[in-house]
């Protein structure tokens, strides 16, 4: 999203958008092997009032969900060492994928 964007760059947060085809996790893995350690995945939940991304931690796999709105911010405070994932992980909802599965 735009303003997720925006909001990066004016806290001077080095990111790059991906919006290559793919699975998401061909999207991780390519990420994983150039030692990126935050991801941020907008899905269709992005949408939904509140506003809200997955933040994906590289070195745990761990994800947690937060408001587009702080999220910006959250990135900073962890790649500058202001924070750490252990606090971000206890003051967002873990975000656990969901399983498909079908009736049969």
């Amino acid at each position: 999203m735009l303003s997720l964007a925006q909001g990066l760059t004016r806290l001077d947060v080095s990111h790059k958008v991906d919006d290559s085809s793919g699975s998401i996790g061909r999207r991780y893995a390519r990420t994983d092997e150039i030692s990126i350690p935050f991801g941020v995945t907008i899905d269709f939940d992005t949408l939904k009032s509140p506003h809200s991304a997955t933040l994906r931690e590289r070195d745990s796999m761990g994800q947690v969900r937060i408001p587009l709105d702080v999220l910006p911010s959250v990135v900073r405070d962890l790649s500058y060492g202001k924070t750490t994932w252990t606090q971000v992980e206890s003051t967002y909802p873990k975000f656990e994928q969901q399983e498909n599965t079908k009736a049969t």
